[in-house]
């Protein structure tokens, strides 16, 4: 109890350092509300620029097949028949695709040749992918129709030729829609932790050593693991701070996103918000004591930021490596730190149930891993040479 009393004015000068600091403080909250307003805009603008995007089709010999021009036209797809110009020149002008219709399509048809038609396409651009897909759908269709009407005109079923029909049911859940849009998000809310606490755990291991200020504070009577343990925590506060500032933006954002044109529905409520900061509670913890040891182990002030940099982008690598492999993440993986909070973090943003034992085992193995991060810590603070690496 003792020991606890004397370690409360360590805390005391661990926090106000942290939370005087503007510059770690416009940090974390600048990130902290950047990322969730990117996702509500671009969201909102990739869907809203798919809803109103219309290919502009360019006809050359419409003349050849009138029918074809006017059934081609329809939603989301707009057809201009012209009588000359160069397809190459037409695609710089605007027009997605051009539909090249030859002189002798009308008799070519008539006689039951099946006349070409030539699709031009500048794979350069992007949207012609789309543009092109679209078209042929549209062409299929018709295609289709024709050889409907040609069988029933001489008397033929048309089942003959069609002896199945396939239909395309989409069985995903609003969820399920919801966390492939969303499948960033876990990944960005572990990067606030690192980029929210990074300028905070410099500054209080090589920045103190370089002041000469850790010299001092290691000569109180107090146990080493008692100052990591204080560092770590201020450290923390921020990082913790930052992540939770994100999910309560994201949240609040969300009724402005378009999901509802989707189909997804908007699941995490304010109890979800509360589980994922309690989930990000551990990781906070030991994000900010790894800082920590790796910038004690730097040569320098500068040399510290660097490293830091390097591991915050390290685990979000990891993270979207994992995820676009689509690595099915069951069983011991929920007990390894930052792969089981991406997955359950996943979870909670779209509502999804989460195992309350694998996540308080997760949490276990992660405060464990914290403990023996505070404890190596504690003897890298008892070197000699620590002081001397500045």
């Amino acid at each position: 109890m003792l020991q606890l009393k004397l370690m409360l004015p360590l805390l005391r000068k661990e926090f106000l350092e942290a939370w005087r600091d503007r510059r770690a403080l416009i940090m974390a909250v600048s990130f902290a509300l950047l990322f969730p307003a990117m996702i509500a805009g671009g969201s909102t603008f990739m869907i809203k620029k798919k809803a109103e995007e219309v290919t502009r089709v360019a006809v050359l010999g419409g003349a050849q097949a009138p029918l074809l021009t006017e059934k081609l036209g329809g939603p989301g797809l707009e057809v201009v028949s012209l009588d000359d110009g160069e397809p190459r020149s037409l695609l710089g002008q605007g027009y997605h695709l051009v539909l090249v219709v030859g002189d002798e399509f009308n008799q070519r048809y008539r006689d039951f040749l099946a006349p070409p038609l030539y699709v031009y396409v500048d794979s350069s651009n992007t949207s012609s992918g789309r543009a092109q897909r679209q078209l042929q759908d549209r062409l299929a269709a018709l295609q289709q129709l024709v050889v409907t009407q040609r069988l029933v005109a001489r008397g033929v079923a048309t089942q003959v030729l069609a002896p199945w029909k396939l239909e395309v049911r989409d069985v995903s859940t609003p969820s399920a829609r919801g966390a492939l849009l969303l499948a960033m998000v876990p990944g960005l809310l572990i990067l606030t932790l690192f980029v929210a606490s990074l300028a905070t755990s410099v500054d209080t291991s090589a920045g103190e050593r370089e002041r000469l200020s850790l010299e001092t504070l290691l000569l109180q009577p107090l146990p080493a693991w008692q100052i990591i343990t204080a560092k770590m925590l201020a450290v923390a506060s921020l990082g913790w701070l930052g992540a939770l500032m994100s999910i309560t933006a994201l949240v609040l954002l969300m009724p402005l996103m378009p999901l509802a044109e989707l189909g997804i529905q908007q699941a995490t409520t304010l109890s979800g918000v509360f589980s994922m900061g309690l989930l990000l509670l551990p990781l906070a913890l030991l994000v900010a004591v790894l800082q920590i040891l790796l910038a004690l182990r730097s040569q320098s002030f500068k040399d510290a930021q660097t490293q830091l940099s390097i591991l915050q982008i390290a685990p979000l690598v990891l993270l979207m490596a994992l995820d676009m492999a689509q690595v099915s993440l069951e069983g011991s993986w929920q007990l390894v730190p930052l792969v089981s909070h991406q997955q359950w973090l996943k979870d909670l943003l779209v509502g999804e149930v989460v195992s309350l034992p694998a996540m308080l085992a997760g949490s276990a193995v992660t405060l464990l891993c914290v403990v023996a991060a505070v404890l190596l810590g504690a003897k890298a603070l008892r070197r000699e040479s620590l002081l001397s690496a500045a």
